[in-house]
This record gives structure tokens, C-alpha cells and sequence, in this order.
């Protein structure tokens, strides 16, 4: 361990001075100096832990070098205790009023001695530890701001990659018309939904929402989007390949969920997700579907009649032994299907009313009174209203007319 190092100013030159070696039985580096105009190199030369200063015969010499240091920016914080012999109170004020730290007056009692310079040491190492640690946090600082930086950058790209995700239109669909909204709680979300076409007779349309949201959450939708495209060469979920024409089948939507149960477990991911997954015949309205923990689409009924899609199941990745049960609805032209992910519950609307399931039912049944060709436009309104989203909001609504 490196001792402290003090350094004895004195106004004349002493060779055989008492002090130096009483201050080396005490296991301290001890230097001494003679003042002189280059007072403040020497000190800066030296670098001293305390500086002893003997301030009687010359005091004049003292009092000019204490005033040097402690109007140097280099030396000002090293600290001074001064030596007196006889001063006046006066002369004493004179040292205290330019910042000594301490002083002592012979003759004095060498435990007296000792318990100042260790005080005054002490004082010094705390302010070195102090210096250390603020110019630790002001480079951790500089670090956290380049490191949020970067993840702002990478945030905004990440939620570009997600948005790009989301169909802006889906006009190709035949007998479809859709009306979408995809609004995250943070830069990026967990919600993800598409709509595709499996063959020329029918679409198939999911509608995903990862537990919790942010960057693990955005990750594991952006994955499972990539995972569920439909392309027979790349072994999608969705369709597989057969011996004889048309060398395709469509997998059943009770099948895709199983195996997007068995390849997405919780205990790989320590994420779950809930997902809808159908299956719609164009042509003949026919639709079959999965509800693996996800709310329950609401089908509304050209006649006025208003359904909920509610087939067992649980969300993908708890692994229960529980089978999932797959559903057939056949569409009447001109029903309309809400899919949604559970960030709509937690929306109030404009007479704060909460949005919760048996609400949003009593809000299709006026919207329908209304005769709208839109449902859900009013619930796109009231989920923009809300600067700030407890939970990521996803609605795509689908209305099917039978024309071919």
C-alpha cells in the first residue's frame, strides 16, 4: 500500500528539521521545500496529499504561498495545515481568511498532530474516491446517452420492419372488404395479423398478439409472420405438398395451431402468444376457424343477429394437455367479421365508459342500428384519442358479399 505523501514548506531552509522525521515514524512519504516564487511548480511538481506549512520565522513568505496555492486551480484542493508558534490571533485570521484547512500551535502534543494529518488525509482520499466516482457516472452517462441513442435508432427501425409487416391494403381479396388498424403501446409491439390468399377459393387471415410488448415481444411477432407465409417450398404450416393434383392441401386451422404449439413453446421463448387463425371459402362463405386464448371475433350478422367465435382453446406455448376445438360458420352476404386483440378492452370511450367485451358488444349493437357500411371506424377515432396505450391494439374488420 502507497503512503501518503507530505510535503513540509518551510519560509527558510532547515536540513536538520524535527518535523520530517516524526511525520516518517508515523509511516507517511514525507518531502520538504523551501519557499520560493516557484512555490506553485514545485507543489504542482511534487503533487502532494497535504502540505504541512510552517508559518513562523518568515510568516510573510508563508501567508504569500498560502495565497499562491489557494488561488491555484492545480493546488487550491490540496489541503494546508499550518504550523504556528506565538502568531497573534490576528495573524491566524489572516490564514484562515485565505482557506488553510486546519492549523496547529506549539507546542502541541504529537497525538494531536497524528489525528489532524489523519483527519485531513482522509479527507483528501474521500475527495479523490469522490472525483473518481463522478467522473465514473459522468462516462457512464456519456455511455447510457450513445447506448440510447443506438436503441432509439434501432427502435425506429425495428418499428419500420414491424409496420412493413402490416397490410396497408387488402384489395385482392375476392368478396372481401376490409377495414384495418395496428396501433403499438411503445416504438414497437407485440400484435401481428395478415390476410392471404391460400388458393383461388380460399383466404386464409390470423390475427396474433405476443404476451406483454416492447423489443422481446415485436421480435417473437416479427418471427412467427415470417414463419406463417404461405410457401409450400419453405414448409409452411399453412399447406403441404400431395402426391396428386393439384399437388397442395390446405392444412386445417385446428392442425396449423397444434404445430404452432409444439414448434413455439413457452419454455424455448419464455414467451406465449394468443392467435385466431381461419380458413374462409370465398365462394361459399363456409369458415372455419381456431381461438387459441385469443378474444372472440365478433360476427355480425347481415340480419341483425350478432355471434361470438368462441371455440376452446389456450394460448400457443403453455403446453396443457387440453385439445384445441376447431369451429364452422357459414357467412350470409353482407356479414361482417371483428377480429381484435385484447388492447381494445382496455380503451375507454368518449364518456370513459371501459371498452370491456360486454361493452364492445352493446357498441356493435348501436353501430349496427346505425346501418353503417363500417363498424369499427368510431373505434379507430376513440384508439387515437389515447396518446398512451396500456397494451398493443389491433382491429381488422372483414365484410364478405357474395358476388362470384
Amino acid at each position: 500500500m502507497i503512503s501518503s505523501k507530505i510535503l513540509i514548506l518551510q519560509p527558510m531552509d532547515n536540513p536538520t528539521c524535527f518535523m520530517k522525521g516524526l511525520l516518517r515514524k508515523y509511516g507517511y512519504q514525507v518531502l520538504q521545500a523551501t519557499i520560493t516564487e516557484d512555490v506553485v511548480d514545485k507543489v504542482i511538481d511534487i503533487k502532494p496529499h497535504l502540505i504541512l506549512l510552517n508559518c513562523f520565522g518568515g510568516e510573510d513568505k508563508s501567508l504569500e504561498a498560502c495565497m499562491l496555492l489557494k488561488n491555484n486551480s492545480d493546488t487550491m484542493e490540496i489541503p494546508i495545515l499550518a504550523q504556528f508558534h506565538g502568531a497573534s490571533e490576528k495573524k491566524k485570521l489572516q490564514y484562515i481568511k485565505h482557506n488553510i484547512n486546519d492549523y496547529i500551535l506549539q507546542p502541541y502534543h504529537e497525538d494531536e498532530l497524528r489525528v489532524k494529518l489523519k483527519n485531513l488525509i482522509k479527507l483528501v482520499k474521500l475527495e479523490e474516491s469522490l472525483k473518481k466516482s463522478k467522473r465514473a457516472l459522468e462516462e457512464s452517462l456519456t455511455t447510457i446517452a450513445q447506448q440510447k441513442k443506438e436503441l432509439e435508432s434501432n427502435l425506429a427501425s425495428a418499428a419500420k420492419i414491424q409496420e412493413a409487416l402490416i397490410p396497408k391494403t387488402l384489395g385482392s381479396i375476392p368478396n372481401c372488404s376490409f377495414l384495418m388498424h395496428f396501433q403499438p403501446s411503445g416504438r414497437v409491439g407485440g400484435d401481428i395479423f395478415d390476410v392471404f390468399m391460400l388458393d383461388e377459393e380460399h383466404v386464409g387471415l390470423y390475427m396474433i398478439d405476443v404476451m406483454g410488448h416492447g423489443v422481446a415481444s415485436s421480435m417473437l411477432a416479427v418471427a412467427l409472420s415470417e414463419f406463417l407465409i404461405v410457401d409450400v417450398e419453405r414448409g409452411t404450416p399453412l399447406k403441404r405438398r400431395i402426391v396428386d393434383f393439384p399437388y397442395y392441401e390446405i392444412v386445417s386451422p385446428l392442425e396449423a395451431i397444434k404445430h404452432l404449439n409444439e414448434r413455439f413453446p413457452f419454455s424455448k421463448y419464455n414467451h406465449y402468444f394468443t392467435i385466431f387463425y381461419m380458413v374462409l371459402n370465398v365462394k361459399t362463405g363456409v369458415l372455419k376457424y381456431v381461438r387459441a386464448g385469443h378474444p372472440a371475433p365478433v360476427l355480425l350478422k347481415n340480419s341483425g343477429e350478432i355471434l361470438e367465435l368462441n371455440a376452446y382453446g389456450t394460448p400457443i406455448g403453455f403446453e396443457f394437455k387440453e385439445d384445441y376445438e376447431e369451429k364452422e360458420v357459414i357467412l350470409d352476404s353482407g356479414d361482417t367479421l371483428v377480429i381484435f386483440t385484447d388492447g381494445l378492452t382496455e380503451l375507454s370511450d368518449e364518456e370513459g365508459n371501459k371498452l370491456d367485451y360486454d361493452n364492445l358488444l352493446e357498441y356493435f349493437k348501436k353501430e349496427m342500428n346505425l346501418e353503417n357500411h363500417h363498424y369499427t371506424l368510431n373505434l379507430k377515432k376513440i384508439a387515437r384519442s389515447h396518446h398512451t396505450l396500456k397494451d398493443d391494439l389491433s382491429i381488422l374488420e372483414m365484410k364478405w358479399i357474395k358476388f362470384i
